[in-house]
């Protein structure tokens, strides 16, 4: 026992550390820009499959019509998934900057800043013959731009942290007398943006100076260096690693996936978008394991593979496991099932340890096999996670053979679960 709360307080003070913190709750901030760039992807990108299962629709009015709306349909995920590198920055200083009861809108400004200067700009006439003028590359600015984007948040914060450590070394401040006490008051936002001054100079002069003076791509070094995770992050060993650890953590009582995504959602966001960007284009799609390919075939019903959990706890001769069977029911549905977590418990209890890790290593196994050979098309498309499991698995694939993957990953689960759950009504039976 010892042993197991030293491991608890070790968890613990890992799911509290500030950048970590700062990681997860910027990613989280973005994800509505990321819902309502994907619903619009999801209206603006059914031209294949209209054609495809509905021709005589195609060929009507209305399908040319929608044909030749597409690419007008696709304008907001442009601007909302298509430039999510300049949100994750700013949400990610914000955040940092929260912790260190900094001022919070100079220092996610003073990050966004940072990331265009990383961006060299081009001067070319947009229309023949036109007066050139300067434009960036917007895929810099998506999902490729994702890490550089939160380095350039992290980087802003603790940088203005540095100076204004130093300035108040060399230049301590004074308490103010009570003449300047009783005098006209500065507003608290004009004192922070001048007080903020300083610092966000030093750190857009010192990107500016590593971009044009150093001459260093910062971005396209950080997309090389990147290379050797991004191909282990699409492999069958990244998905057992990743579920191992989650859950292990979530048995601990912590919210794994919260933390696991502080350090992979990124990538998993990155790939959402490689996938994205090669549907549009007609090309195969590069990756499997983009978010959509946890969300809705591993983690269905939430962290554990839990969706069928409740509907077994429901035939439990054991009066509690029955009564959190019908607590859990509905909320498993859509994806939330911290009363099953907590309620029969799973967390802290060794028992029920076994199937809540197996499960998901075990459907996350399957779900790459069925991807990786064709049995089933690839995920594209970001779907809002609240949506029950059979809803979301096929649209984020935009196809119904999704639906026989999730049916065989949940029987799969609920076979892993069984005996395990029923050792436990056993166990509780004789208490």
């Amino acid at each position: 026992m010892k042993a197991w709360d030293r491991a608890l307080e070790g968890l613990s003070v890992l799911a509290k550390q500030r950048h970590l913190l700062a990681l997860r709750d910027g990613m989280i901030a973005v994800v509505p820009l990321i819902l309502v760039g994907s619903t619009f992807l999801l209206l603006g990108s059914q031209k294949d499959v209209i054609s495809q299962y509905f021709p005589a629709l195609a060929q009507s009015e209305a399908g040319q019509w929608y044909s030749s709306m597409c690419p007008t349909i696709l304008i907001p995920f442009r601007f909302t998934m298509g430039m999510l590198s300049v949100y994750v920055a700013f949400t990610i200083a914000a955040s940092l900057a929260g912790h260190y009861r900094m001022p919070v809108l100079p220092q996610g400004l003073g990050a966004v800043v940072a990331l265009m200067i990383t961006i060299k700009p081009s001067r070319v006439p947009l229309v023949e013959g036109g007066k050139p003028e300067w434009i960036i590359p917007l895929k810099q600015l998506g999902g490729e731009g994702l890490f550089l984007g939160i380095l350039c948040g992290l980087f802003t914060v603790e940088l203005s942290r540095g100076v204004i450590y130093l300035w108040e070394k060399v230049f301590p401040k004074k308490e103010a007398s009570e003449e300047e006490k009783q005098g006209l008051s500065i507003p608290s936002a004009v004192a922070e943006a001048f007080a903020s001054f300083l610092p966000l100079l030093v750190v857009v002069t010192a990107i500016w100076a590593v971009v044009y003076t150093a001459n260093i791509d910062i971005y396209h070094s950080l997309i090389n260096a990147m290379m050797p995770l991004e191909k282990m992050g699409d492999t069958v060993g990244c998905v057992v690693v990743v579920n191992f650890f989650l859950h292990v953590l979530g048995v601990a009582g912590l919210h794994g996936i919260s933390v696991i995504n502080g350090v992979f959602f990124a990538l998993w966001q990155k790939f959402l978008l490689m996938n994205t960007e090669a549907h549009m284009a007609g090309t195969p799609l590069p990756v499997i394991t983009a978010y959509p390919f946890y969300q809705w075939f591993i983690w269905a019903g939430g962290a554990g593979t839990t969706l069928p959990v409740p509907f077994l706890l429901l035939f439990s001769r054991n009066s509690h496991m029955k009564r959190i069977g019908k607590v859990g029911l509905v909320p498993t549905l859509f994806n939330v099932n911290e009363p099953v977590l907590f309620g029969l418990p799973v967390v802290a209890n060794p028992l029920l340890a076994i199937p809540f890790v197996a499960a998901p290593i075990t459907v996350g196994i399957i779900s790459f096999l069925a991807f990786s050979s064709g049995l089933v098309g690839r995920p594209f498309i970001e779907v809002p996670w609240v949506l029950p499991a059979f809803l979301g698995a096929p649209l984020c694939t935009q196809d119904p053979r999704a639906l026989v993957l999730l049916a065989v990953n949940v029987m799969v689960s609920a076979l892993i679960w069984l005996p395990f759950l029923r050792a436990y009504e056993k166990k509780l039976s004789s208490e």
